[in-house]
């Protein structure tokens, strides 16, 4: 379980298929399921962070199907109308009469006086509900089937358009699974459902089905419908307004491609979900088939037909071999110019990963990025995944607004439900009316965005340092500690090393002279070398220094004797004085302190005193 994203959980007596949030009050979770001798709705009350409460029952018959869908489709202050897929009797269907479209009215329990045991403002329960309709929209099942086929088309998939505060029209649309050849049937949304409401009908081909879909809104009654039979994904625009049995117009947005000669795996990957991000934005969880993973995909809605391009991917953990479920929740602004999304993604080792995409206009998606990892959230395979609806604050409410949050709930074949909670946070924007919220960082993300910071702080310090120290001792600036010199080219080497200059303990001896006319600097014996040669190149002698000495280390006096030799060291020696051997020695010495070059020749060393006093290396040089 994640750092700082509190839990609530609850176990039920059947396995748990479908669930919604009530879009007007995120506290209410509505479940259903079955399995065995068990079929049961129950609507959950999940205000309290760690605690789960059932507060209202739906009594199902036991001859009947379990609950394969639902959804919450309108709302109250005193009840809620939910529209559920649950198959009628095998002796029913025989008759061809699969009425799988049901809705049901459930009222809230009374909230608690403030004086009766227990917090203030909670609810009592459990309390009966009451069903209202039941229809058969699909055209599959109205015939009778004949003796011995098997029947087993069901109502897999019911979707319904997001929920808006200003919006009183939703539309939904349901699919069909384990049918002869699938079918989608859209409908706009009321108490009762009936025939008359169905706004369009597509029929799919032999053997193919609706994997999922997804509708969002466009605005003046207008939506926008994408589902995938896996391999294609399609898309098509419906007007809250028509009424049809006819297939409105579908385009093909994307297909997805075989795999490259090459590859290891032949067989292409399929889409298992897919979310509206935006409605040129739709959000795939695909899945690599013989179960080697999964990713997510952007995929960019492109014009009227034309095919859509994917924009940016991101793999699962390895750990996760199979995509289950996914969900979004867009946590839009008051200006819907810059948002976030929050992705939830059900895997097959039963943990459920969350991840955020950023939203602006200039830039449009981002990449990917991991929030954090719900491990072992199930003991058995998750079933569904969903968030609650998120409602951003009154812009002009007062500024100690409380803590914002959005639920995720996950429901599994092992009877169980939880429910996260997610805290938001709000951005940085001066005004109320720019303000939006993001998914605020958990403990570990922010220890570890800590830690990951310091890291790269004193990384790039130590690496400064080091390349300053080794610039300074190449200019002869400081000590050879890392023998920066000897990482050079020869030709580079003599060119730009300097030895060091600054020796402490040398510093007596050439920085004081009995001889009024010795002058003590700190150069380069490779400067008066030069400036030596390009004087006797122009005949202009008098420009070079008179007595040049440099000591153990590098450290130079310049005497301007006047071609006084009395300045050079008594044992010193002309170059040309010198046995092999020691001008051998001698031209290993400079070129290892960077003062001489083979390449430059040994006629620039000409006239020049080799000599030493105490152990101390001293070399001179007088003009001519």
């Amino acid at each position: 379980m994640a750092p700082n994203i509190p839990s609530a959980k609850l176990t039920l007596s059947c396995p748990i298929f479908a669930a919604d949030f009530d879009p007007r009050n995120n506290g209410f979770l509505l479940v259903g399921g079955g399995g065995g001798e068990g079929r049961s709705g129950v609507l959950l009350d999940t205000s309290k962070r760690s605690e789960i409460t059932e507060v209202v029952d739906i009594r199902l018959s036991q001859n009947e199907d379990s609950v394969t869908s639902l959804a919450v489709a309108l709302s109250d202050d005193d009840s809620m109308v939910a529209l559920t897929g649950i198959n009628s009797s095998k002796e029913e269907q025989q008759q061809g009469n699969n009425q799988h479209l049901r809705s049901f009215r459930l009222y809230y329990p009374p909230r608690k006086s403030a004086g009766s045991e227990g917090k203030a403002g909670t609810r009592e329960g459990p309390r009966q509900t009451t069903p209202l309709a039941r229809i058969s929209l699909f055209k599959t099942n109205i015939h009778k089937p004949t003796a011995g086929q098997m029947i087993d088309t069901y109502q897999r998939l019911l979707r319904l358009s997001p929920w808006e505060r200003d919006v009183s029209l939703r539309i939904a649309a349901i699919a069909t699974g384990l049918a002869p050849a699938g079918e989608i049937v859209l409908f706009a949304v009321t108490p009762i459902p009936r025939q008359s409401e169905v706004m369009g009908r597509i029929r799919l081909g032999n053997g193919e089905e609706a994997e999922d879909l997804d509708i969002i809104g466009l605005g003046d009654g207008k939506f926008k419908v994408a589902y995938t039979n896996g391999v294609d994904v399609f898309s098509f625009e419906i007007s809250s307004s028509r009424r049809s049995e006819t297939s409105p117009e579908v385009s093909c947005v994307y297909t997805m491609p075989f795999p490259r000669s090459h590859a290891k795996i032949k067989s292409r990957p399929k889409f298992r979900a897919l979310r509206f991000l935006s409605p040129k934005t739709l959000l795939l969880l695909q899945n690599t088939p013989n179960r080697a993973g999964c990713e997510l995909a952007v995929l960019s809605l492109p014009s009227p037909n034309a095919l859509g391009t994917i924009n940016s991917r991101r793999r699962l953990r390895n750990s996760v071999k199979i995509g289950l479920g996914l969900d979004v929740c867009n946590l839009g602004g008051p200006n819907e110019m810059e948002r976030q999304s929050v992705v939830a993604v059900s895997g097959s080792d039963q943990s459920i990963e969350l991840f955020t995409l950023e939203y602006s206009p200039g830039k449009g998606y981002c990449r990917i990025r991991p929030y954090t990892t719900l491990r072992n959230a199930h003991p058995f395979t998750m079933t569904k995944i969903c968030f609650s609806n998120f409602q951003p604050p009154d812009p002009q409410a007062a500024a100690d607004t409380r803590p914002q949050l959005v639920k995720l709930a996950s429901i599994s074949m092992g009877n169980t439900v939880v429910v996260h909670a997610l805290y938001l946070k709000p951005t940085s924007a001066t005004s109320t009316k720019t303000r939006r919220y993001v998914l605020a960082a958990s403990g570990h993300s922010q220890a570890w965005e800590t830690a990951f910071s310091s890291f790269v702080a004193l990384l790039i310090i130590a690496i400064s340092c080091f390349l300053l120290q080794a610039f300074t001792e190449i200019r002869g600036g400081t000590p050879a500690y890392l023998g920066a010199v000897e990482w050079l080219p020869e030709h580079v080497r003599g060119a730009i090393a300097r030895p060091y200059m600054f020796d402490n303990a040398l510093k007596g001896q050439y920085t004081a002279s009995d001889d009024p006319n010795i002058q003590t600097i700190k150069r380069s014996l490779r400067d008066l070398l030069s400036a030596r040669r390009d004087a006797i190149s122009v005949a202009e002698s008098a420009a070079a220094p008179a007595v040049i000495v440099v000591r153990d280390g590098g450290s130079l006096i310049s005497a301007d004797a006047h071609n006084d030799e009395t300045a050079v060291e008594k044992d010193a020696k002309r170059w040309e004085d010198l046995h092999e051997e020691d001008r051998e020695k001698w031209k290993r010495r400079l070129s290892d302190t960077g003062h001489w070059a083979v390449e430059e020749g040994e006629h620039i060393l000409k006239g020049v005193f080799f000599g030493e006093l105490a152990g101390v290396i001293g070399a001179a040089a007088v003009q001519g």
